[in-house]
């Protein structure tokens, strides 16, 4: 039980150490299909949109970590 225990709290570690980008990426699925489903977009939006944003948040996370590290 305990190794389970440990197992979970680092998959939690992984996915909340980066509270910015947690957030980030969430408000972006939201913001994406809030749109879709409002608008009556297509699933090439949805995918180009959620990649597109995908990539500009790690993008941010990334240069953000590398101005901290210097």
């Amino acid at each position: 039980m305990r190794i389970l225990a440990e197992v979970l709290g680092e998959l939690f570690g992984m996915f909340v150490a980066d509270f910015r980008l947690t957030i980030s990426v969430l408000a972006l699925v939201a913001v994406v299909g809030a749109l879709t489903f409002w608008l009556n977009l297509g699933a090439i939006f949805c995918g180009v949109a959620l990649l597109g944003g995908s990539i500009l948040i790690l993008v941010e996370a990334a240069s953000r970590e590398a101005r901290r590290r210097k």
